[in-house]
């Protein structure tokens, strides 16, 4: 794992016409930069209690978790028994990690995701108009990394959807630096070609939590993730 951190250049963009677009860069020495947050509100996640509940801030007190396809693929942590990983983002105590490999063919995938409240239920985050992290990948492992967001509409526990699971979201390419990536709700799509409702934009009044995932066959996996936080909220 490399120790350093690139230097901050302005903002880089990635973009498709599918997948949408998002914004990154890396973090700074404190691994924070400020790009709107309202304050203490914003902060998700930052890992450094070592435990598996999110930050018990603005009404959330949801819990981290992994998940994984029924084809073979593995996943550390396991999923009753996360725990947060040495060694974060500038220098950070901690942050989440997920290693394992994926099933050689078929629908695979394994993730880490983070509910917004327990019970699990949904949470308006619509003062705020997106999120930010910071993530990077080991060498050898697999690059792609789908950020997902579950909503009423995409979430079985929404109570509304008939084909499950097709979350807005925005596949990412990471690298071998942490660098932190800006990612608005507008710019999140669902996937093509399945999923039913497939409503036009992700409902932000009615968010369920977020999640990491890949889903490439046959490859290996280790993706950290760190300071996880809402960007851009209205005071």
């Amino acid at each position: 794992m490399s120790g350093s951190i690139k230097s901050v250049v302005g903002f880089l963009g990635w973009c498709s016409a599918i997948l949408g677009c998002a914004h990154f860069r890396p973090p700074t020495e404190s691994g924070i930069i400020d790009q709107g947050s309202v304050g203490r509100f914003a902060k998700i996640e930052d890992a450094e209690d070592g435990d598996d509940q999110i930050l018990r801030i603005g009404g959330r007190n949801g819990y981290i978790y992994t998940y994984t396809d029924e084809r073979g693929t593995t996943i550390e942590p396991g999923s009753n028994r996360f725990r947060a990983t040495a060694g974060g983002a500038a220098g950070s105590a901690f942050a989440l990690r997920i290693t394992g490999t994926t099933a050689n063919s078929g629908a695979v995938f394994a993730g880490v995701g983070l509910s917004f409240r327990e019970p699990v239920g949904p949470y308006n985050a619509s003062r705020c108009r997106g999120i930010a992290f910071i993530a990077k990948k080991e060498q050898g492992s697999v690059a792609s990394l789908r950020v997902k967001v579950p909503d009423v509409n995409t979430a079985p526990e929404g109570g509304i959807c008939r084909e499950c699971y097709n979350d807005f979201g925005i596949t990412l390419q990471l690298t071998d630096r942490w660098t932190r990536y800006l990612v608005s709700f507008s710019d999140l799509k669902q996937e093509q070609g399945w999923g039913d409702p497939s409503p036009l934009t992700i409902d932000s009044t009615k968010l369920f939590g977020l999640q990491w995932q890949t889903a490439v066959p046959g490859v290996a996996f280790d993706i950290w993730i760190d300071d996880v936080e809402f960007v851009d909220c209205d005071n």
